[in-house]
Parts: structure tokens; sequence; C-alpha cells
């Protein structure tokens, strides 16, 4: 039986104890087909390469940043939201307010953009200016970033024109952000 061999030694590299080298068709089942081979790695296998992406940035570029009021009605409850030169602002519930504190990076920063500021002054309508300031980005300390109550400013990809409000709830993490930087749909305590 020329599959014995390989079928012990698949066992014992799988650690398997359930398999069953016997060829014994006495019980009346049909003969089983002879087992597939199973690639064992030599020593001289080489190891997967490190990964050389970049590291993803910002898929934004610094600017001017207007913050202004949008009254709208998000999952039944109306409210004067936050948004970034037109777009729906978005904060999350993952980052920290008290001190300001981002926490959105890397791969994050693809689905939810950053306001980021090019140094300039953030122009605010129908919002407490002494709510509004900036934080460092740990990934980027070339970046800095809009807050408002603390909490720093993203816009979702998947909004796809300004009045869209698809970001609301995404993984239970990210909210439409009123004047005052509190979320417009409260979320249950991580």
């Amino acid at each position: 039986m020329r599959y014995a061999p390989l079928l012990v030694i698949s066992c014992a590299v799988l650690g398997l104890t359930a398999c069953n080298t016997s060829s014994d068709t006495s019980s009346g089942s049909p003969e089983s087909p002879p087992p597939t081979a199973i690639e064992v790695p030599s020593a001289t296998t080489a190891a997967p390469e490190a990964s050389t992406d970049p590291v993803p940035t910002p898929t934004v570029t610094p600017g001017p940043i207007q913050l202004a009021v949008r009254h709208v009605t998000v999952q039944g409850v109306e409210a004067d939201i936050v948004t970034i030169n037109g777009w729906t602002a978005y904060r999350f519930e993952a980052d920290g307010n008290k001190p300001s504190k981002v926490n959105c990076g890397f791969d994050c920063l693809i689905t939810w953009p950053p306001a980021l500021t090019d140094g300039s002054k953030v122009e605010v309508s129908g919002i407490d200016p002494s709510l509004v300031g900036t934080v460092g980005r740990p990934d980027r300390t070339d970046y800095t970033q809009v807050t408002l109550g603390g909490w720093p400013l993203y816009k979702f990809q998947d909004d796809k024109v300004p009045t869209d409000l698809k970001g609301e709830g995404v993984g239970g993490n990210w909210s439409v952000i009123k004047a005052d930087g509190k979320p417009v749909i409260k979320k249950a305590a991580q």
C-alpha cells in the first residue's frame, strides 16, 4: 500500500489521533479513496517575506478647514450636526477628549479620513469657537487634526455626497457629532 507511509507521516505532522491506516473493508462500507497528499514544509522552505507595503497615511491633504452646522434627522433624531467643509463630521468613540487623543491610525485612516489642518485658522459657523482645537497625530507628527469638544474629527469614505450620514453607528464606535461635541446618538459603553 503505497499511501500508508504518507498517511502516517501526515498524521504525525498534524497530530491527528483519529487517523486509521487500516485497509480493512469488512464492515461493508465502500473503500475510501486514497488520502490526499499534504505538503510538509522542509527545512529549506523559505519563510514568507516581510511586508514591504508602506504604512497607510491619511487620504486627505492638510488644508483650510471650515466647521459649520446643518440641521438633519439622524436615525429618527433631529439635530444640528457639524460639517467639515460641507461634509458630515464624525467622532470615533475609542479616541479621547480629555485630553484629546487619536486612536484611529493606519488602515483606519483609509475609511475615516481625518480633518487635517494646514495650520491656518479653523473657520467656524454656528459653533462655539472655544470648543474647537487641534491635536497632533501619533502616526504623523507633521499632521494636526481638528477637534471639537476635544474629540478628533473625521469624514467617512462611504459618504458619497455631503448630506450622507452613512458612518453613523458603524462598528458601534462612530458617531455623527453635534455642535457641542457630543454624539447625536449615544453609544453603549464599551
